[in-house]
C-alpha cells in the first residue's frame, strides 16, 4: 500500500515547537509521511530568534528537483521563506508540477522577531498567491498583505476578499491575535464566509501553532478530504494540541502534538457551553485512567458522562462513544468524546437530573463484594435497585432503576448499584456534580483498600 506524502518548505527551528520539525509531527500524527525542504537555518528557542541563516536559492531548488525526480509530491505547504527569491522558485515549481500548495505566509515569529527580509510580502502577493490553492495568514499577516488595519469580523472578511482577488482559491484568515474569549477563524471560498470558534486557552503563547494548523491542513488534504472540512478538522485539531501543551523552555509553551490529541480533538461543538463540558471531562478524564485500578472496570467497560446545565436528552451529554477497557497493566481509552455517543449513561444522568439538576455527570465501575465494601466504607450515601422488580413496559432500565434507587434514598445517592440479571453484569454507578466530584469520590473510594 502506497503511503499518503506531503512536502513542507520552510525553516528549521532547533526547539522543534515551529519550522519544518513541527509540520513533520504534524505530518506523523495524520499518518502522512512528510518529506521537507529546508529553507533556513535558524539560531533560536522558545525565547527568542537570536539569528536566521538562508540557504542560497540555487541549493533550495536542488532539493526540490532531486526530491520530486524520485518521489511523487502533490501536497506542499510553504512556511519560512526569508528570502523573495525562495518564493519566486516555489512559484515556479509549484505551477510546473501542479501543486496542491498551502501557503502559510511566515512573516513574524510568536516572540515578536521578524522572520522575512524586504519586499518578500510583495513577493508572495505577486507569485506565489496566483498559484495557491490556500493562504492561511494570521492577523498580522493578513493586515501586512492588505495594507489595512483587522479589529473586527467585519474587518476580516474584507481582507479575505482582498487576498483572494491576489489569487488564491482559497483563504482562512487566523484570529488568535485577536483579544476576543473566542478565537475565530474565517474560511472564504469566494462565495461563503464561514467562522469556527473555540474559546481562548488561558495562559498559553503557543509557539508554533500556524505552522502546525498548516501542515494539518495540508496532511488533510492529502488524505482527500475535501477544503472546508480540513479547515474544520486542522482547527479543531491545533486547538486541542495547544489545549494539551507544554513548557519546554523558559519562553512560550510547545504544542503537543500526537495523534491521540489529533484524533481527540472537538471537532463539533455548537457552543460555548459544549465547549466548557468536553474540556472539564477531558481535562479529567486522563487523571481518572492514571488512577483506576483494572479491578474497577467491569467486564462490558466503562465509560462516564458529563451533561450540559439543562440537559434533556442524551445530545446534551458528552461521554466516550467507545469504552474504557482492561489492557494488560492498565485502564485503556477506546473513542472520543462526543456528545449523544452513550445511551447507557446519558440515561442515568438524565433520570438523576429530574430531581437533582446539579447532578450533571456519572461513571460506572464493576459490581464485586469488594468494590461495593470499599464504597461503604466511605461517607457516601449509597442505594440500589434490584432488576427482578422492573415492569415490563419500562422502556429503559437506567432511567427505571436510577430513579427506583433515588426514591429509596432520602436524598441524592453518590452511589447506585444492581446485582445484574440474566445476562446483565451487575454494576456500580458513582454520580457527581461534575468529572472533579466524580473524581475525588473514586479516590476517596480507593483509600479504603
Amino acid at each position: 500500500m502506497k503511503p499518503t506524502i506531503a512536502m513542507t518548505i520552510g525553516g528549521s527551528d532547533p526547539s522543534a515547537g515551529a519550522g519544518i520539525q513541527a509540520d513533520l509531527k504534524a505530518f506523523t500524527a495524520l499518518d502522512v509521511h512528510g518529506v521537507s525542504i529546508l529553507t533556513c537555518i535558524t539560531v533560536q528557542n522558545t525565547q527568542t530568534v537570536k539569528k536566521i541563516i538562508p540557504l542560497p536559492p540555487g541549493d533550495i531548488k536542488q532539493q526540490i528537483d532531486h526530491i520530486v525526480e524520485d518521489i511523487p509530491i502533490h501536497f506542499v505547504k510553504t512556511g519560512l521563506l526569508y528570502q523573495p527569491e525562495i518564493a519566486r522558485i516555489i512559484a515556479a515549481e509549484a505551477k510546473k508540477h501542479k501543486w496542491t500548495l498551502v501557503v502559510d505566509p511566515v512573516l513574524v515569529a510568536t516572540s515578536g522577531d521578524t522572520l522575512s527580509t524586504t519586499n518578500l510580502t510583495e513577493e508572495i502577493k505577486n507569485t506565489l498567491l496566483p498559484v495557491s490553492t490556500i493562504i492561511t495568514p494570521n492577523i498580522p499577516e493578513a493586515e501586512a498583505l492588505t495594507n489595512s488595519s483587522i479589529n473586527s469580523t467585519d474587518d476580516m472578511k474584507n481582507a479575505a476578499k482582498k487576498i483572494h482577488t491576489m489569487g488564491a482559491k482559497y483563504v482562512i484568515i487566523k484570529g488568535g491575535h485577536q483579544k476576543e474569549k473566542q478565537a475565530n477563524d474565517l474560511y472564504y471560498d469566494g462565495e461563503q464566509f464561514i467562522f469556527r470558534s473555540l474559546p481562548r486557552i488561558p495562559q498559553k503563547k503557543a509557539h508554533g501553532s500556524g505552522c502546525t494548523f498548516s501542515a494539518l491542513l495540508t496532511g488533510l488534504l492529502s488524505k482527500e478530504y475535501d477544503v472546508e472540512f480540513s479547515f474544520i478538522l486542522a482547527k479543531a485539531m491545533v486547538w486541542n494540541m495547544i489545549n494539551t501543551g507544554y513548557h519546554l523552555g523558559k519562553g512560550s509553551d510547545v504544542l503537543q502534538i500526537t495523534s491521540k490529541i489529533a484524533n481527540n480533538a472537538p471537532y463539533s461543538l455548537p457552543t460555548s457551553d459544549h465547549v466548557d463540558v468536553w474540556m472539564t471531562l477531558s481535562r479529567f478524564l486522563q487523571d481518572i485512567l492514571d488512577m483506576l485500578p483494572l479491578s474497577f472496570i467491569p467486564e462490558v467497560g466503562m465509560n462516564i458522562g458529563y451533561a450540559l446545565q439543562h440537559a434533556k436528552s442524551k445530545e446534551d451529554i458528552c461521554a466516550l462513544n467507545g469504552r474504557i477497557i482492561r489492557s494488560t497493566t492498565k485502564a485503556q481509552r477506546c473513542g472520543t468524546l462526543q456528545f449523544g455517543s452513550s445511551k447507557h449513561i446519558a440515561s442515568i444522568i438524565l433520570a438523576v437530573m429530574k430531581t437533582n439538576p446539579d447532578i450533571r455527570c456519572a461513571m460506572n465501575i464493576k459490581y464485586s463484594p469488594k468494590n461495593l465494601s470499599l464504597c461503604e466504607q466511605t461517607s457516601y450515601r449509597i442505594s440500589s435497585f434490584d432488576r427482578t422488580y422492573e415492569p415490563k413496559d419500562v422502556s429503559s432500565t437506567m432511567e427505571w432503576g436510577t430513579k427506583t434507587a433515588i426514591e429509596q434514598s432520602e436524598t441524592c445517592p453518590d452511589i447506585i448499584y444492581d446485582k445484574g440479571g440474566i445476562g446483565k453484569e451487575p454494576m456500580i454507578r458513582i454520580l457527581g456534580k461534575n468529572p472533579e466530584d466524580i473524581y475525588t469520590k473514586l479516590i476517596c473510594i480507593l483509600k479504603q483498600h
